[in-house]
């Protein structure tokens, strides 16, 4: 056995230990110490900067200036639209109750006829196009003023052909818009001037939306309610010019209105364009397969609005047909704004598709929290506020109630119309619209006659609560929505 060696003497660097190779390898413990280095004692050296360099892109496939989008745009398009639908409703409805005052029954009804065919008209030959350009308009880049104006210039057309072939239909029309010294043609070319304006005019509020100017639409709607009450109680009251007084203080601002709105809207989408560099128009197949279901809804639900108070006076009387037209008008102010405040959906999503869930459901629990109060106000008022129109009105009191009821479960109905919008879900919203606003029109024609005077509304107003509930029953516990996550079909 060989003894132990004593440890090595001499240099440190010269220790040598033998590896596992039999080849010789520097010892560790012959490193020379570590040296501790002072950082005070070192000279500081300056890089130069590379962040100061860097810069943000701006988005170019949207077509909107960079930092415009934030999580509340979508509350803010919403509130916009429906404070627009509540003026031009509200302003409506003013303008009525002061005609009332200032003329017969009989110029009356013949004001009624013209505004409300023209309003008709228009509205339906819009086919959507409104909604469609609020998801199309933020993808479309240096297209926008491409898309914003073939999608008018179909519009207006449309909507002044039809109106041509309404009015020849019911030449009526054209006689009541011409007045007493006017010759049919000039009529004629009143009501269509009328409805090609009408089927443009809203059309113009989604597209200041999908702009990011939601709040000048308001504005717009705002001053256009004021002028136009203006001219009718100058025109139809101190004139004198009844009926037609009424006709041209509608007409005259909607010309003008879309002569200064086009001009407005020509500024914005130069601008919106030349700040992009890319964006995509949606292929044929895409509009057609978004507008043509959709447009079919929208003439639903025009209809029911329109359609409803028509029956109830031809099934009951003129006198209680009045007391639920003014019931009515109050429910649709609030659905109106409901489904106002729901379409803004369609540009947040547009927007930001990746969020269209977290959206959607942001967009309910405003909708709720906004118009369930506002419906138990109503409610809980509703006996003094229709009795401003007086007593007979007053008598109503119950019905409208049942009404707001109703409503408050329309909301649901209103939010999943939205959201099938806003994810493309063409044919489902559809089906969603035609069936609630078909069985509101048969409540309303089978409703049963259980009593004499105002009473004998209940019955229709019970219709529409249950008409609701089972709309409401049917999105909520429907299948696909249960199991589904709200997305966007890419285009």
């Amino acid at each position: 056995m060989t003894p132990p060696q004593p440890p090595p003497t001499g240099p440190r660097s010269a220790i040598v230990r033998p590896g596992h190779d039999g080849r010789p390898h520097p010892d560790p413990r012959a490193d020379p110490p570590t040296e501790v280095l002072d950082p005070s004692a070192s000279p500081t050296v300056r890089l130069p900067s590379v962040v100061a360099d860097t810069v943000r892109i701006p988005s170019v496939a949207r077509g909107v200036e960079p930092g415009e989008d934030n999580p509340d745009a979508g509350l803010s398009d919403g509130l916009a639209l429906s404070l627009s639908s509540v003026l031009g409703s509200l302003a409506g409805f003013i303008s009525w109750l002061i005609a009332a005052r200032i003329m017969p029954t009989a110029a009356m009804g013949d004001a009624t006829l013209v505004v409300s065919a023209f309003i008709l008209v228009g509205g339906a030959a819009q086919l959507n196009l409104g909604v469609a350009l609020m998801r199309w308009i933020p993808s479309a880049g240096r297209s926008t003023g491409r898309l914003v104006w073939n999608s008018l210039l179909l519009t207006m057309p449309l909507s002044g052909l039809v109106g041509l072939v309404y009015a020849l239909f019911a030449p009526r029309l054209a006689t009541i818009s011409a007045g007493p010294d006017g010759s049919f043609a000039f009529g004629l070319l009143l009501f269509v001037l009328a409805c090609a304006g009408w089927g443009a005019f809203v059309i113009h509020d989604y597209i200041l939306v999908a702009l990011h100017k939601p709040w000048w639409a308001v504005w717009r709607n705002g001053i256009f309610a004021l002028v136009r009450l203006g001219l009718l109680a100058l025109l139809g009251g101190a004139v004198g010019l009844g009926s037609y007084g009424i006709v041209l203080s509608w007409v005259g601002p909607i010309v003008v209105w879309i002569v200064v709105g086009s001009i407005v809207i020509l500024v914005l989408t130069r601008r919106s364009s030349a700040r992009a560099k890319g964006g995509a128009l949606p292929g044929r197949p895409e509009v057609v397969a978004f507008l043509a279901p959709t447009a079919v809804g929208q003439i639903g639900g025009a209809l029911l609005y329109n359609q409803v108070p028509v029956l109830i006076n031809l099934r009951f009387g003129p006198e209680i047909g009045a007391v639920f037209f003014i019931a009515w008008q109050a429910i649709a102010v609030i659905d109106l704004a409901g489904m106002f405040f729901m379409n803004s959906l369609s540009v947040t999503v547009a927007r930001e598709p990746h969020r269209a869930r977290e959206l959607a459901n942001a967009a309910r629990r405003r909708l709720l929290i906004i118009f369930l109060p506002m419906l138990a106000l109503g409610a809980a008022l509703a006996y003094p506020l229709l009795l401003i129109f007086g007593e007979a009105y007053a008598e109503g009191a119950t019905v409208l109630r049942l009404l707001l009821l109703g409503l408050a479960f329309r909301l649901i109905v209103a939010h999943e119309l939205g959201v099938r919008q806003a994810t493309g879900s063409a044919m489902a919203y559809a089906r969603l619209q035609l069936s609630s606003s078909v069985l509101v029109v048969v409540a309303a024609l089978v409703a049963p006659v259980t009593s004499a005077g105002v009473s004998a509304l209940v019955p229709v107003a019970i219709g529409y609560v249950a008409v609701q509930v089972v709309c409401a029953a049917a999105v909520l516990l429907s299948p696909a929505r249960r199991r589904a996550h709200v997305e966007v079909p890419s285009a």
